[in-house]
């Protein structure tokens, strides 16, 4: 994050991310609330948007060591903040998602470059100053070189996020955080966020540098 500025006054933020973690139980065990839901009761984001940011904050404590959590925001799709440093960088989502009797999307990295382009081609004015963040699914395998390739230096986002479910089974969901930054050359940074069944806890794991 480096983009610092005040929130509104009246700006909701999570102030913890364990206890909104319950919250989004239902909300990932039936997808239909991530394909298609509207704004969550008391709270601007969608619910993909609020998930995929709950996901990229608890990496970020993980990296950081510091407390990050995320805002709504009444112009975009939230705000990540770093409650400590007050540094906040503003995000927009696009999906990636499966959604029946959608349309079909690609798959491999395909799928994940495709979304991306789609908010390059809103310009630079739109980018500046933002992070984008990819929720997909049903990628199947993916090479993360050929993301960072189709995109080096062909945006203006301070870092791109793609953030895709990997698994899911009886004992939780396990789901992976990409970031992009053009400052990291020819690499990206992956982590793996496992969630428990019960949705009560999570652990974070670093993958590949």
């Amino acid at each position: 994050m480096s983009k610092i500025q005040s929130l509104e006054p009246d700006t909701k933020m999570i102030k913890d991310l364990r206890l909104v973690l319950k919250d989004f139980e239902s909300m990932v065990k039936d997808p239909r609330h991530l394909w298609n839901g509207r704004d969550i009761k008391n709270f601007s984001l969608r619910p993909r948007e609020a998930w995929a940011n709950w996901l990229i904050c608890a990496v970020l404590q993980k990296i950081h060591g510091s407390y990050v959590t995320f805002a709504e925001d009444n112009n975009g799709d939230g705000i990540l903040v770093d409650i400590k440093s007050g540094n906040v960088l503003p995000t927009e989502h696009v999906s990636a998602l499966n959604i029946p009797k959608g349309k079909k999307l690609a798959e491999g990295e395909q799928r994940i470059i495709e979304a991306i382009n789609l908010k390059i081609a809103r310009g630079p004015e739109y980018a500046n100053g933002k992070s984008l963040v990819v929720f997909f699914d049903g990628a199947g395998i993916f090479y993360r070189n050929k993301v960072r390739e189709s995109i080096y230096k062909k945006h203006e986002f301070e870092s791109v996020f793609c953030v895709g479910l990997l698994t899911s089974d009886k004992d939780g969901y396990v789901y992976t955080v990409t970031e992009f930054r053009d400052s990291y050359g020819d690499k990206s940074l992956t982590h793996k966020v496992r969630i428990n069944e019960s949705f009560t806890d999570w652990a974070v794991y670093q993958i590949m540098a």
